[in-house]
């Protein structure tokens, strides 16, 4: 099933329906199956919330390639990567505030 609006709204009823269905709608049986049988195992472990984390790994699995997990280190990293970023920015704003001093 493609990624357009339409076809994501039905993997994501489809979700609400039984965990793992975004993915059996893409053809992947073997994933499918798999977060079905998790998300059974987190409702009973878990309840509703386990149920729920695993239908959102599911639907953003199918739609973005990418697990939740996978998707959530990134955006701590790229937020890292910024921090360095700004912290290395302020030190070369630091360093031309200096020799502008030392040369005054």
């Amino acid at each position: 099933m493609s990624n357009s609006v339409g076809g994501n709204a039905i993997k994501l009823v489809g979700e609400s329906v039984a965990p793992g269905t975004s993915l059996l709608l893409d053809g992947r049986v073997l994933a499918g199956g798999a977060h079905l049988l998790a998300g059974l195992w987190a409702k009973a472990a878990l309840g509703p919330v386990g149920l729920a984390l695993v239908c959102i790994n599911s639907y953003t699995t199918a739609t973005t390639g990418k697990s939740l997990l996978k998707l959530a280190s990134k955006s701590e990293s790229d937020s890292e990567s910024a921090s360095t970023t700004e912290a290395e920015s302020a030190d070369t704003t630091e360093s031309a505030d200096t020799a502008e001093s030392a040369s005054s």
